[in-house]
């Protein structure tokens, strides 16, 4: 796992064809701008930013691109806000009746000095399952970019997952609520929303909507995931994030965040030096991460770590660059099936 280089452009254009979100938008010039970006922000340090954006890439032994992801140091702009549709409940009594419903309720709302967001997430479907937890790295390498660069970030990291969408890329929450207040499709209104979000505070309704309007169906689906990124929540889950009450305004998938100071890989990434032995036969799988140069990498393979010595394999050390004394990051890789709640 490295930044994405210029060079990287042809491969991140296939990557984004399988996802084509606003944040990875199957877009040319929006990646060109992206790259752009990215390279800036890696070169240098400083404050949270909404210009400051780090894409990634996972890169096989052949040099192939597999995979993306990317950290937004700064979602939610005056300029280009973070909307959200707070979930809420209201509850009505009929005193002459006796009927006491309580429904849920939808909000708009806005925030204008956003956190810190995750997105971006893609892995070729020929490279799942492969040795070397590729899926894990994308996901938990950014918390390790993180660790490392703690300033640069926001007090609380945020991830947007993917609801479900049909194989036309239609949203059935899109169509049935926000559709009829804008007129447009769920496809235009997606893409349009990553250079404009006016249109949103504009049209939508500022006033409380009771999900009890939408067909039964469609308010079943609320805050439920897309099967293909269950994977990706499972991960975030492991790390400490949980489910904020919000939900996005355009396909109904949940938001999940956290502090990152409770985030568990960055809790736990321990910044040490490479020891002169290998680990035992036992050692847990975990990212290792170094800055040479300036330039950040990491792998995933069974290391382990006393205080801040770091025992790597022979192997590891030669895919890092790294010999027997120089600095390097551990940061532990989640066990199958754990899971922290209410971080």
């Amino acid at each position: 796992m490295r930044p994405a280089r210029a060079a990287d452009l042809a491969a991140l254009m296939e990557l984004a064809a399988l996802l084509d979100s606003p944040n990875l938008p199957h877009d040319r010039a929006f990646l060109c701008r992206r790259l752009e970006r990215s390279e800036r922000a890696f070169a240098t340090t400083g404050l949270p930013h909404a210009e400051r954006e780090y894409q990634f890439v996972l890169v096989d032994d052949a040099s192939r691109v597999v995979g993306t992801s990317a950290i937004l140091s700064k979602h939610g702009t005056p300029e280009l806000p973070h909307l959200f549709l707070r979930v809420g409940q209201e509850t009505r009594t009929s005193q002459s009746t006796g009927v006491r419903v309580t429904h849920t309720t939808l909000q708009l709302g806005a925030a204008y000095d956003g956190p810190t967001e995750l997105g971006s997430l893609v892995l070729r479907p020929d490279a799942r399952g492969r040795p070397g937890w590729p899926g894990k790295l994308l996901s938990w390498g950014r918390f390790a970019f993180i660790a490392r660069h703690r300033a640069c970030f926001e007090r609380t990291v945020l991830a947007e997952m993917r609801a479900a969408i049909d194989g036309q890329g239609r949203s059935a929450f899109w169509d049935a609520f926000g559709r009829r207040f804008t007129g447009m499709s769920y496809t235009e209104a997606d893409h349009r929303s990553a250079a404009d979000k006016s249109f949103v505070l504009d049209l939508f309704p500022a006033t409380p909507f009771y999900a009890s309007l939408l067909d039964a169906e469609v308010a079943a689906q609320l805050g439920r995931v897309h099967d293909e990124a269950k994977a990706a929540l499972h991960l975030l889950e492991q790390a400490g994030l949980h489910w904020i009450d919000e939900l996005d305004p355009f396909d109904g998938g949940p938001f999940v965040a956290a502090e990152i100071a409770r985030v568990v890989p960055v809790q736990k990434t321990v910044h040490g030096h490479v020891a002169d032995d290998s680990p035992p036969d036992s050692a847990e799988p975990a990212i290792l991460s170094i800055e040479h140069d300036g330039v950040w990498s990491a792998v995933a393979m069974r290391a382990s770590r006393e205080a801040d010595a770091i025992h790597i394999p022979e192997e590891g050390r030669k895919r890092l660059g790294v010999v027997v004394g120089d600095a390097v990051a551990w940061t532990p890789l989640p066990s199958p099936g754990s899971r922290r709640r209410g971080a």
